[in-house]
């Protein structure tokens, strides 16, 4: 059994941050606080909808420029997962192991999916590790 195992059917839930319902986002901060003790900000009042991917890639790009984000090309549990449309990135998943995301997309439940493989690995953009959230 896998810490993951009690997020897979999340219901997805557009600005969601809570058992209620996440968006991706919602559920990085979600796994952050229950498994990790790690309060990361909410942004939910920063964009209007998760699909607008101007918004959304300029609040990634500027959570990895102030940190406490690290890149990183080892991945391991907990690591978020960034992953682009086009020019912008716009996703991110929750590492679950090395071939591993815990994801919630569109009004899909949030799940267990390779992103080594198929329409994921394309476009993979990094691995970054919070700096408190380092697990050995």
């Amino acid at each position: 059994m896998s810490w993951s195992d009690r997020y897979i059917g999340l219901p997805a839930a557009k600005l969601g941050r809570d058992w209620q319902g996440v968006d991706c986002w919602g559920l990085l901060r979600l796994v952050y606080w229950e498994e990790l003790l790690i309060d990361l900000p909410s942004y939910a009042g920063d964009y209007t909808d998760p699909s607008e991917c101007d918004e959304v890639s300029r609040l990634i790009n500027a959570a990895e420029a102030r940190g406490p984000w690290q890149p990183d090309h080892v991945i391991r549990p907990f690591d978020a997962l960034v992953f682009g449309a086009g020019t912008y990135r716009t996703h991110i998943g929750v590492a679950v192991d090395r071939r591993h995301m815990l994801h919630v997309q569109g009004r899909d439940a949030a799940k267990l999916e390779r992103f080594d493989l198929g329409r994921w690995q394309h476009r993979f953009k990094g691995a970054f590790r919070h700096v408190e959230g380092v697990v050995e």
